[in-house]
């Protein structure tokens, strides 16, 4: 409300119901367009606070900051996408989103490329490596629900660089592992690092406004998932540089190579902390200080977002994407190196594996676009659509691939399986915005919780009903995510039209 005066609408019927009581008679047509024709003028008032670190202007029949057109009615929210720019705030904040997502993807999944290595050198059975795999996504889960609130108490910013920073530590931590028990601990404490996702997808919402979110959502999110990919071919290079140029053992090489992601994350995380802002007016804790932002609470915004059945739905979806990803991220490279008919040594099969993540790219950004087009031509319902489709594309591709037993046919079919996971994701944050606005961190906390969950009860799925039979597990996966479309006909956002097309 302190960021505008009253509407043009708002301001005109106050004029009338004034014009009608002091003339003492009916109000005219003539009455009418005199009092609206004051209010064309008036249309372009907007209110800015002078303790906001930004102040934007009108040129050009519209807002802006230099060359970015915003939305003051959304609270100076960003209309464009400007890639090559990495001006503050709107910019800076979506490329240090992705970027820091990407490194905390990085060091978060270093040790799975490197597994055949380490399982060797701690003497670990396929079962202890499945348990270090699960433990290394359930340790996210929590860290999720908690950071969601926090974001709209301390802002973004804060969030980031504390997590980054907790991530770097137990990275480095990694070198040191001796045993199963110390491989746990670390990998589960580096898991917490997948908080960053719930971060990066609240810092983008608050900067972009609702025509775009969702291409900027999955934009941001697919970028950070990229480190995904990543990871599985940098770990092997740098394990094969040590090994090979520098003439280290196979123990001592993988472990200095956890140096690389752990340098690599913490230069992002000074960045974020000393260049970026959380608002399109500034950083949240001085906006609330100053009192040019009602002051949010952790409390209020989990209530919000957390009773909300509409995030539980969209959660379990999630878990049938984003957790599909994570599982898959954890067990492709081993899948690869272990699958007879397959014939791919354990530097090669990393390097296979990464071709999952590398869809990341431009696979979630797709789904963000398609969840935007649905928006323009159907409203909600469009973005349930495609929420819908890209799940039963991505579960029955799924199943194509577990049925591959050549390396020729496996390759394409992970590729295609790989875009719809994505896609699925990007369409899953282009309905999150609209759940509760007032309680996004903890929308954003539910939802994403929700992805590690997914991946949580894939390892123990695989563990306990699977080991050494990747592919029916994958296909029982896959029938799983087909079903998990009819969630869409569930959802009642408020505001919104559902899959049946009636307003709520």
């Amino acid at each position: 409300l302190r960021s505008f005066k009253l509407t043009p609408y708002a301001s005109q019927a106050f004029k009338l119901q004034r014009h009608k009581l002091q003339t003492s008679r009916s109000v005219t047509m003539a009455d009418v367009e005199k009092i609206a024709n004051e209010g064309a003028v008036q249309k372009s008032e907007v209110y800015q606070d002078p303790k906001a670190k930004f102040q934007y202007e009108e040129k050009n029949g519209g807002w802006y900051l230099g060359k970015m057109p915003v939305a003051p009615e959304q609270g100076f929210k960003a209309k464009e996408i400007q890639l090559l720019s990495f001006a503050r705030p709107h910019m800076r904040g979506f490329h240090l989103a992705w970027a820091s997502f990407f490194c905390a993807f990085v060091c978060w999944f270093a040790f799975a490329p490197l597994m055949f290595f380490v399982k060797q050198d701690l003497d670990l059975n396929l079962s202890q490596v499945f348990t270090t795999n699960i433990l290394s996504v359930a340790g996210t889960v929590m860290c999720r629900f908690a950071i969601g609130p926090l974001c709209d108490k301390i802002g973004p910013k804060i969030c980031q660089f504390s997590l980054l920073s907790w991530i770097v530590v137990f990275t480095l931590l990694g070198m040191s592992v001796n045993s199963y028990w110390s491989l746990c601990i670390v990998r589960f404490c580096i898991g917490f690092g997948g908080a960053a996702f719930v971060v990066t997808q609240y810092w983008t919402t608050s900067l972009f406004a609702n025509e775009i979110v969702g291409t900027a959502n999955a934009t941001t999110a697919g970028w950070g998932n990229l480190g995904g990919g990543v990871t599985q071919m940098l770990m092997v290079a740098v394990y094969a540089f040590m090994n090979q140029t520098i003439g280290l053992g196979q123990e001592d090489s993988w472990r200095m190579s956890f140096l690389v992601p752990a340098f690599i994350t913490g230069v992002v995380a000074l960045g974020i902390i000393t260049i970026s802002d959380d608002s399109p007016r500034g950083d949240l804790t001085y906006l609330y200080r100053e009192g040019v932002l009602a002051r949010k609470t952790a409390t209020q915004s989990a209530r919000l977002g957390m009773l909300n059945l509409n995030s539980w739905t969209l959660g379990v979806q999630y878990a049938c994407c984003f957790g599909v990803e994570l599982h898959i991220n954890n067990t492709a490279a081993l899948y690869f190196a272990t699958k007879e008919s397959f014939n791919v040594g354990p530097l090669d099969a990393g390097v296979i594996a990464s071709l999952f993540g590398w869809m990341n790219l431009f696979a979630r950004s797709s789904g963000g676009i398609m969840s935007d087009l649905g928006n323009k031509f159907q409203g909600m319902r469009g973005r349930l659509i495609a929420q819908s489709v890209c799940l039963i594309g991505e579960g029955v591709l799924l199943i194509v691939f577990s049925h591959q037993h050549k390396i020729s046919s496996a390759i394409p079919a992970l590729v295609a399986f790989s875009f719809f996971v994505q896609a699925t994701e990007g369409t899953s944050f282009g309905i999150v915005p609209y759940i509760a606005p007032e309680g996004l961190g903890g929308v954003c906390a539910v939802v994403g919780a929700w992805g590690n969950i997914g991946a949580v009860c894939w390892g123990m799925m695989f563990k306990f009903g699977y080991l050494g039979k990747f592919d029916k597990g994958y296909e029982a996966m896959g029938y799983i995510i087909i079903a998990s479309a009819v969630f869409s006909v569930f959802m009642r956002i408020k505001g919104q039209n559902h899959m049946f097309g009636t307003l709520e």
